[in-house]
């Protein structure tokens, strides 16, 4: 076989090993959607039609046209994609190993500029053939790129040994296989361009130089083995990865359920947990009583609106603190809402004490406390309830003292303790307590405030959330919290519910068909008694229709115990919801259940975090690395994330980081009346971004 046949079969044989790693690593990218996975199939394809191409220049070359049109195009093809199919590769280890991506438009640049060199070197290798300077034109068609080539490949295999990405990591294979391979490659490219200017500047041939090709074959067969072993053990590094991350997610996610994220106490789940298990304790000897303080600090909204949220959780923090100081060891003390706090004294022998350590508990609060250079002066107002006189239960005995707290602070009393009701006045006292919440149906107290949803990319506004608000005549402004148990245990919730479908749907009614305004969307809470409704879907859809509304206009926010209570009927009412083209968001992710491998089947639009994986998002680098692991897992089963709570800038940035598709908070809206937000809409300006 003549030498140039020889070359001209390598360089095939070589083009064929590398189109099937190409393909090889293309199945992988089927499966394991990896941007770098591309970069190397791209790399790999590029390489094969470079040999290709290349083999076909040569046989022109001694076939009789050395110099004409189709030798050039040939020249063309082959130099236009070896610097492509470098620059991919180089993407490729780039992406693998730093899974940080490099812009797009600088990898567009690079390509282009990578074509342009190869066809620079083409046409004027052609061109100073046609002048007679074979020298100078094969050491610019062949000695130079094979140069570059094998110095890319060099500098790979330095790169992937000082990265190490396969040593410590529990893997099997020795990564110096991979270096040696990408080594051998490099040197081999070096030694072909060495070879080449001296067989043009000598006019020798050097013995045996027919068999450099198949040499070439062995190697790329060597980093085809050692490149497929990389890539299966880099998938198995980030499974594990993975599954870390998702396990780290859980436990967080289960302390969060457990845990007021601010201050570390028990929440209220946690505090009926506890309270459960000195009730317990409390049988196996009836001389003891337990004692339920409920703490209820005032004007914490004016404190809110004056010093900002963010400051008024860390005076939350400090006064937590100040709160321990004061209770004995044996004494527990959880955060039951924003303004609430709940102490479990056992063992406390008689009422007398009881009213004693409350006593001394209040007394202690209301002194001046200094915070971040100011004096602070706390009004708190307490109710007392005791097992076993009032209750047995967990449940009535924190509702007893929870109502004792706010007969304290409408008589503007330091401490209630809970009267035991006479026989039959309780009824009343519920049949009063429905006929104010009718009553205030019926004379259109209950209003809906409107906070804004901030779309990340588009930067504006692109929806709004209906927030329930209770305008009292007497004690003004009231949160769902103060009414809505009462109204779900009054069998008041679904009226009330109705009501905020109507007035939510009217008022989204008058801003899309406002020619002034850009289109925006409406959330709305929905009760877990509402949700497993099977006509929910069909009333929602009716409504719609009634206020020429279109249903993708319209989120229904659904907590994560309405839609894990009973699973199977959340999932059907999910999908006729969605088949209505109406969208369902999983409000507070991550405060009830630990519901990552609930999400995949739930089929849900929206994923929104709970305030507390924002809250000291900046002092925690832990904590800002697991909402990012989060975020990026949820996005994995194509839902999108919303952050609420989004007070301060920092924490806007991080949220950004993260790449949440949109936000809520303080920092970029309160909930306020319908109208105050439309000069909003039209200029579109945000404050905070």
């Amino acid at each position: 076989m003549e030498l140039f046949e020889l070359t001209i079969a390598s360089q095939l044989a070589q083009a064929a090993a590398s189109l099937m790693l190409a393909g090889f690593i293309a199945l992988i990218l089927r499966s394991r959607r990896r941007r770098y996975l591309l970069h190397l199939a791209l790399a790999f394809a590029a390489l094969a039609a470079y040999l290709a191409a290349s083999a076909g220049a040569l046989g022109l070359s001694q076939g009789g046209d050395p110099h004409g049109v189709l030798r050039l195009l040939f020249s063309l093809l082959a130099l236009s994609l070896l610097f492509p199919h470098l620059i991919w590769l180089w993407l490729g280890f780039r992406g693998a190993l730093r899974r940080t991506p490099l812009p797009r438009w600088r990898q567009r640049t690079l390509l282009a500029s990578g074509v342009a060199v190869g066809i620079a070197l083409a046409i004027a290798g052609h061109a100073m053939a046609l002048q007679g300077h074979a020298v100078t034109a094969n050491t610019l068609r062949l000695g130079l790129p094979y140069t570059i080539a094998g110095s890319i490949y060099l500098a790979l295999a330095i790169g992937l040994f000082k990265a190490r990405a396969v040593t410590g990591s529990g893997m099997q294979v020795n990564p110096l296989i991979a270096v040696s391979a990408f080594t051998a490659f490099g040197i081999h490219l070096l030694l072909i361009a060495g070879a080449t200017t001296w067989v043009i500047t000598q006019n020798t041939v050097i013995p045996y130089s027919q068999y450099i090709g198949l040499v070439g074959l062995v190697l790329l067969m060597a980093i085809a083995m050692s490149f497929v072993i990389w890539l299966l053990e880099t998938e198995q590094q980030r499974a594990a990865a993975a599954r870390h991350q998702a396990r780290s997610a859980e436990q967080r996610l289960l302390y969060f359920r457990t845990h007021d994220p601010v201050t570390g106490l028990p929440n209220r789940r946690q505090i009926h947990e506890l309270l459960s298990a000195e009730l317990l304790k409390l049988r196996q000897d009836p001389t003891e009583r337990l004692g339920i303080l409920a703490l209820g600090l005032h004007r914490y909204k004016l404190m809110g609106e004056s010093m900002g949220w963010h400051r008024t959780e860390d005076m939350m923090r400090d006064l937590t603190r100040r709160i321990r100081r004061e209770l004995p060891a044996r004494f527990s003390l959880g955060r039951t809402g924003e303004r609430d706090f709940v102490v479990l004294m056992p063992r406390i022998g008689k009422q007398t004490q009881a009213v004693e350590h409350a006593e001394r508990i209040l007394q202690r609060l209301r002194r001046p406390f200094e915070h971040q250079g100011r004096e602070l002066f706390l009004k708190v107002s307490g109710g007392l309830s005791l097992a076993p006189d009032h209750a047995t239960a967990s449940v009535d005995l924190i509702r007893m003292a929870e109502r004792a707290q706010l007969e304290a602070a409408d008589l503007s009393d330091g401490l209630v303790v809970h009267r035991a009701a006479k026989a039959g006045t309780l009824p009343r006292d519920m049949l009063q307590i429905e006929a104010e919440l009718r009553g205030a149906q019926r004379r259109g107290e209950f209003k809906l405030h409107y906070q804004p949803l901030i779309s990340i990319r588009q930067r504006c506004i692109t929806g709004f959330e209906a927030l329930l608000r209770w305008e009292h005549p007497q004690r003004g402004l009231l949160n769902p919290a103060y009414f809505l148990q009462d109204a779900s245990a009054l069998g008041v919730l679904d009226d009330l519910e109705d009501q905020i479908f109507d007035q939510a749907l009217q008022q989204l009614a008058l801003w899309n068909q406002d020619l002034a305004l850009p289109p925006v969307s409406v959330a709305i809470n929905v009760s877990a008694q509402r949700f497993i409704q099977p006509d929910l879907a069909q009333t929602v859809v009716e409504r719609c229709k009634n206020y020429d509304v279109m249903p993708s206009r319209v989120t229904l926010e659904i907590t994560e115990s309405s839609a894990i209570g009973d699973f199977e009927a959340g999932l059907e009412t999910i999908r006729r919801l969605r088949q209505h083209g109406i969208k369902v968001s999983l409000d507070d992710f991550g405060t009830g259940y630990s519901a990552l491998a609930h999400l995949q089947r739930l089929n849900i639009d929206y994923v929104k975090l709970d305030r507390s994986f924002i809250l000291g998002i900046d002092q925690d680098e832990r904590q800002l690395a697991l909402t990012k692991a989060i975020v990026d897992l949820i996005h994995t089963l194509g839902i999108e994330v919303l952050a609420e709570g989004v007070e301060t800038s920092t924490q806007l940035g991080h949220m950004i980081q993260c790449r949440v598709d949109y936000v809520q908070g303080f920092l970029l809206g309160k909930a306020q009346r319908a109208e105050d937000y439309r000069k909003t809409l039209e200029t579109r300006e945000i404050t905070g971004f």
